[in-house]
């Protein structure tokens, strides 16, 4: 699974670092992205527990609080046990990487991630999942985490529509 990003780089100085170097930091929060929402939403073998503390540990201390409360907004949630196969239909981000005298400080990412999600029982309509985040990343010595998100998310069976019927 890889996200399809964008990257804009801002400084609170006059210049701003090369773009590779911009490129470079807005990389490893796309590569982050792109683990993340494998093990939350498309790697059925990676669901686990539903607890995901892989993923968790990509926040602060405060955000992962936050994000154990949020884990159906933030993850496939309670789906986990019910899908078979999940198939990304849209995962794209908007990364802003800041910089502060020179050095990357934090990041924002406008992530969209949409997929369609096979069920278990044969009896099941398809799960449409349609989530939006923004999300916060400050730079700390072990990389980029994220300190504050904004999120929602919808799932819905897809249920055909009736079928005219001749009378």
């Amino acid at each position: 699974m890889k996200f399809v990003a964008s990257v804009k780089g801002a400084s609170d100085g006059k210049t701003l670092p090369a773009k590779s170097v911009v490129n470079a930091e807005a990389g490893k929060v796309v590569s982050m992205l792109n683990d993340w929402y494998e093990q939350a939403f498309v790697d059925t073998d990676r669901f686990g527990s539903g607890t995901f503390p892989d993923i968790a540990k990509n926040f602060t201390s405060t955000a992962r609080a936050k994000f154990a409360q949020d884990l159906n907004t933030l993850t496939i949630g309670e789906a986990r046990t019910e899908v078979k196969h999940v198939d990304p239909t849209t995962q794209t981000a908007i990364v802003t990487v800041y910089f502060s005298n020179g050095k990357p400080t934090y990041a924002i990412a406008a992530v969209r991630f949409v997929a369609n999600a096979t069920m278990k029982s044969s009896n099941a309509y398809p799960l449409k999942i349609d989530q939006s985040v923004t999300y916060d990343f400050q730079k700390t010595g072990q990389g980029w985490v994220v300190s504050y998100y904004s999120a929602k998310q919808s799932q819905r069976s897809v249920v055909p529509s009736p079928s005219a019927s001749a009378s």
